[in-house]
C-alpha cells in the first residue's frame, strides 16, 4: 500500500485519474457497441449512434465541469464524480437487457433505436466522466505561469489512457473475457481511483457505497442471473449461442445480431444442413463441372465446409473467416470436427480475394454483418478481384438477401450489378418466394463460361437493374440500402 501511494504521489494523482478516465471512456465506447449488437445490430449506424451520443455527453460534461469547478473548487468532488460514474456504469450493466428490449419494441428503425439506446444507457456515464477533466484542470493549475504545462499534462495522460483503453479492450479484454466482465473491471477501476482523494473523509459511508456497488456487479455477473443463451466476445464480434426451433426441429444457432443468425446445427446431432440457402449453395457445388479446389468466404460455424468436405473428400476446401476464434467456437458449441481437407484461413475476405495466389474452381461467398453485406465485399472492385482467382470455367455462388419489392430492389439489384460487371453469365436462385417479391435469401451464381449445367428449375437468368446503384470502393451505401430493405412497405 505504501509503495502504491509513493508511486501515485510521484506520478500525480490528477494525472493518474486523467489516465483512468480516458481508459474507461474509450473502453466503455467499445463495450457499448458490443452490448447493443444482439438487440440493435452492429452496423455503421450503431457505431455512429454510440460515438455521436458519447461525444455529445462529453461536451456537456466538459461545459458543466468547468462551471462547477469554478464554483466549488472542492477536491472531494473528484471522488464523488468517480463513484457516480461507477454507479452509472453499473446501472448500464444491470438494465441494458430490459432497456434494449423496450427500445427495440418501440423503434423499428435501427438508427433511431441506436441513438435512443445510446442516450439512455451510455450518456450518463460519459457526462459524469466528462465533468472530471475540467475539474482536474482547475485543481491542477496553481499559477498562470504553469497553466499550459498543467493542462497539457492532464490532456496527455487522458489521451494516453484512451489509447490504452482502446487497445487493451479490443485486443485483450474481448479475447479473454466478455463485454459484461470488461465493464465490471472498469467499475472497479473507477471505484479504486475514488479512494485516492481524501480517503479518511466519510470513510464508513464511502466503504459501504463501494461495497454495495461491487455486490450489485458481482450478483449481476453470477451465472444464475443470466439466461440460458451463451454470450461470447472475440476481438472481431459478439456472438450468442442459443437453442430454439426451426421448421419444427430443435436447433442450436449462432446469433450475431437482432436478426442475424449466422449458422446452426440440429440439436439431435445430425450434420445435415439446416438452412435452405446453405442447401441451395451445396446443390450448386454438386452440379459444378469441377470442384477440386473450393474457397468459402465466410465460414460461420463451418457447417457447409464440413458437409462439402465429407461429400467430396478429394476436394481441398479453404475457409476464409476473419475471426480466428470462430472455428474453436464451432468445435466447442456446434460439434464441429475439422475434416483433413478443410483449411481455415484467418483473413478478411476482401484482402484474401486481392492477394490469393491459388485459383479456385468454386468460390462460395456468405459474408454478412448480421443481414447486411459489408461494403468492402459488395463493390465492383471486389468482383474484379474475384475474377482473378477463379479458374477458367469456374463458378461463384454468393448468398444475397433481398427481393424485387419496392424497398429491397435497390439493394438486390445493386449487388447483382456488381457481379454482372465482372461475370458474363448469371443465374439467380430464390430460396423462398419464386417470384422474388418477398425478402429472402437469393443465391447468385456467376461465371465467365456457360452455366447451362445448372439444373435448378427456380433459377432466373437475370433481373431488372433499373434501381441499381453502382457500388464502388469510393461509394457503397450498403447499410442505408439494407436499412431500407428491412423497413416494411407501408
Amino acid at each position: 500500500m505504501n509503495y502504491l501511494r509513493r508511486f501515485v504521489s510521484s506520478l500525480g494523482r490528477y494525472e493518474l485519474v486523467a489516465f483512468v478516465t480516458g481508459f474507461a471512456l474509450m473502453a466503455f465506447e467499445l463495450i457499448a457497441a458490443r452490448l447493443l449488437a444482439p438487440s440493435v445490430g452492429s452496423s455503421t449506424y450503431v457505431w455512429t449512434s454510440v460515438i455521436g451520443s458519447m461525444i455529445a455527453a462529453l461536451a456537456l460534461g466538459y461545459a458543466f465541469g468547468g462551471w462547477l469547478a469554478d464554483k466549488r473548487v472542492a477536491i472531494q468532488d473528484i471522488a464523488y464524480l468517480l463513484v457516480l460514474g461507477a454507479i452509472a456504469m453499473a446501472a448500464s450493466l444491470v438494465t441494458y437487457d430490459s432497456v434494449l428490449l423496450l427500445i427495440t419494441g418501440v423503434f423499428v428503425d435501427a438508427r433511431v433505436a441506436g441513438v435512443v439506446a445510446a442516450l439512455v444507457l451510455f450518456m450518463p456515464t460519459s457526462f459524469l466522466l466528462g465533468i472530471v477533466s475540467p475539474y482536474l484542470a482547475r485543481l491542477r493549475v496553481k499559477s498562470v505561469a504553469t497553466a499550459g504545462r498543467s493542462v497539457a499534462s492532464l490532456s496527455a495522460f487522458n489521451s494516453f489512457g484512451g489509447i490504452m483503453g482502446t487497445f487493451v479492450t479490443g485486443f485483450v479484454f474481448f479475447s479473454f473475457i466478455g463485454s459484461r466482465e470488461s465493464l465490471a473491471l472498469l467499475i472497479v477501476a473507477l471505484l479504486a481511483c475514488s479512494w485516492l482523494f481524501l480517503p479518511r473523509i466519510r470513510t464508513s459511508a464511502r466503504a459501504v457505497a463501494t461495497g454495495v456497488i461491487l455486490l450489485v456487479v458481482v450478483m449481476e455477473l453470477a451465472p444464475f442471473n443470466r439466461a440460458s443463451a451463451i454470450n461470447i466476445d472475440t476481438p472481431t464480434s459478439h456472438y450468442r449461442v442459443q437453442t430454439g426451433t426451426y421448421r419444427g426441429k430443435n436447433v442450436t444457432v449462432l446469433v450475431t445480431g437482432p436478426s442475424g443468425i449466422q449458422s446452426g446445427v440440429f440439436a439431435n446431432g445430425s450434420r445435415d444442413l439446416v438452412f435452405p440457402y446453405t442447401q441451395a449453395m451445396a446443390e450448386v457445388v454438386a452440379e459444378a463441372p469441377k470442384k477440386d479446389r473450393i474457397a468459402m468466404l465466410g465460414g460461420g460455424v463451418f457447417t457447409l465446409p464440413e458437409y462439402l468436405a465429407k461429400a467430396y473428400p478429394e476436394s481441398q476446401i479453404d475457409v476464409v473467416e476473419i475471426d480466428p476464434q470462430l472455428e474453436q467456437i464451432a468445435k466447442n458449441h456446434f460439434g464441429y470436427t475439422a475434416p483433413a481437407n478443410v483449411h481455415a484461413i484467418a483473413e478478411d475476405a476482401r484482402t484474401f480475394a486481392r492477394s490469393a495466389l491459388q485459383k479456385y474452381d468454386v468460390i462460395l461467398i456468405d459474408v454478412f454483418n448480421e443481414q447486411t453485406t459489408p461494403f468492402s465485399v459488395s463493390t465492383r472492385e471486389f468482383t474484379q478481384e474475384l475474377k482473378n482467382i477463379i479458374q477458367p470455367g469456374g463458378v461463384i455462388a454468393v448468398n444475397i438477401i433481398g427481393s424485387l419489392g419496392k424497398n429491397c430492389a435497390p439493394l438486390f439489384s445493386s449487388l447483382h450489378a456488381s457481379y454482372r460487371s465482372a461475370f458474363t453469365e448469371r443465374r439467380l436462385i430464390p430460396v423462398g418466394d419464386p417470384a422474388f417479391e418477398q425478402r429472402q435469401n437469393i443465391i447468385g451464381v456467376y461465371a465467365n463460361s456457360s452455366l447451362d449445367w445448372l439444373k435448378d428449375h427456380r433459377a432466373w437468368n437475370d433481373v431488372p437493374l433499373s434501381s441499381a446503384i453502382e457500388l464502388t470502393d469510393n461509394f457503397a451505401p450498403t447499410d442505408a440500402l439494407a436499412q431500407t430493405c428491412a423497413t416494411p412497405t407501408q
